[in-house]
């Protein structure tokens, strides 16, 4: 079975309540989905398509995402995504788009931004993503 990875690090539930939405998405179309809060993301493994997620601080992701970025091993042309909440400004998907990008990675989609809390809008384009990025693995 296809495995997909979610990594997020989110601070009041936001980024998290995005990354389920994408799982469901990868679900949906018969992937399995590993959801992996920040801390302890290890490798990619096996997995044939990655999603990280990071809530906006400083106009820069979280800590623990951007280290995680910064020690990935190359993606190889591998398919993945990223995402974010935000209250201001809203940075970090971007900045986490182009540095997967840089380490290999081919973005499904453009970086998606949901302000505050996802609403249901803001889920739907949350598991669209997700079915995008499963699709990209066949």
């Amino acid at each position: 079975m296809m495995r997909v990875i979610v990594v997020y690090e989110s601070t009041r539930g936001r980024t998290k309540a995005m990354a389920d939405a994408i799982c469901e998405g990868i679900k949906s179309v018969g992937a399995d989905c590993e959801l992996i809060n920040a801390p302890g993301f290890k490798s990619m493994g096996d997995a044939c398509a990655l999603a990280v997620g990071a809530s906006t601080r400083m106009k820069r992701p979280l800590p623990k995402v951007r280290q995680i970025i910064s020690e990935m091993q190359p993606l190889e042309g591998k398919p993945v995504a990223a995402f974010g909440s935000y209250g201001w400004s809203g940075e970090a998907p971007g900045f986490i788009g182009q540095q997967l990008e840089s380490i290999g990675g081919v973005l499904v989609d453009s970086p998606l931004r949901v302000k505050d809390y996802p609403d249901e809008a803001g889920l739907d384009a949350c598991r669209e993503l997700g079915k995008k990025l499963a699709e990209s693995c066949k």
